[in-house]
């Protein structure tokens, strides 16, 4: 399953997996980062995605722990913004005809 596939990514700070994950138009939204006084992140396509996890993850930045599945498209897990850890849940709302993330949303859970 892609979420499986975007989760792993994720542990394994590997952006260039992470960025597979996404279609070539695609959207990424992630609005825990408010929580933390920074802005929210929107990310549109694989590209973006993985250029800017690469930046992420190199400068140590960011990272995700403890992930439970909730369902084919959902994951729940703690997101550490920079010394800063939330609650979040990943939700993909719609995949391509090939399995790719078209639409993912991050929010505090």
């Amino acid at each position: 399953m892609i979420i499986d596939d975007y989760i792993k990514a994720l542990q394994d700070k590997d952006y260039e997996a992470l960025g597979a994950c996404f279609a070539e138009q695609s959207r990424m939204f992630d609005y825990c980062p408010s929580l933390v006084g920074k802005e929210n992140i929107f990310l549109y396509g694989n590209k973006a995605v993985d250029m800017f996890f690469h930046n992420q993850f190199v400068m140590g930045g960011f990272s995700v722990s403890d992930p439970h599945m909730v369902n084919s498209r959902t994951v729940n897990f703690y997101a550490n913004y920079a010394g800063v850890i939330i609650h979040a849940l990943a939700q993909i709302e719609s995949v391509d005809d090939d399995g790719k993330i078209q639409e993912l949303v991050v929010r505090p859970a």
